[in-house]
């Protein structure tokens, strides 16, 4: 398997001016080449919607990424982790990760590696599902007003 790569800080683009916000439709990378994001009108709900785009994993590989990550959770050395550059925490868990590959003998392609490691990423390492939003530089405002209730974003 190949060498694992984020971009943590990919370009920022500039955004088109949207005068009709039914016009919308704009996409950009947050945490390349894993997220993007995707904001269009929505006829259905009459509402513009902000919507993630991150790897789909098949069943397999969510099967993978679950073994992973309780191996993962038993492994990690949280003192090594907060002590750390990001760099070199992607780095630890990129080669523990790997480690558990090889002494669990799992199956896996250097594709699915990547949209699992990103997962693993995200959630060890990052702020979980909130990753993404954290990361875009266009959002001014995040609001929840309650458990399974929509989250609305404040963008620029």
């Amino acid at each position: 398997m190949e060498k694992i790569e984020i971009n943590l800080n990919p370009n920022v683009p500039p955004l088109p001016r949207v005068d009709d916000k039914k016009k919308l439709n704009i996409r950009y990378t947050l945490i390349s080449p894993y997220v993007s994001v995707h904001i269009y009108w929505d006829d259905k709900s009459g509402e513009v919607i902000y919507e993630i785009e991150e790897p789909i994993l098949d069943d397999s590989e969510k099967a993978l990424l679950k073994t992973l990550e309780e191996s993962l959770g038993e492994m990690i050395n949280i003192n090594v982790l907060v002590q750390k550059t990001v760099e070199s925490m992607i780095e630890y868990i990129d080669k523990t990760s790997r480690l558990l590959i090889e002494e669990l003998d799992l199956q896996i392609t250097g594709e699915s590696y990547k949209k699992i490691f990103y997962y693993l990423f995200r959630d060890f390492i990052g702020l979980n599902k909130i990753e993404p939003l954290i990361k875009d530089y266009f959002i001014e405002d995040i609001e929840c007003n309650g458990v399974e209730t929509p989250i609305y974003i404040v963008h620029r």
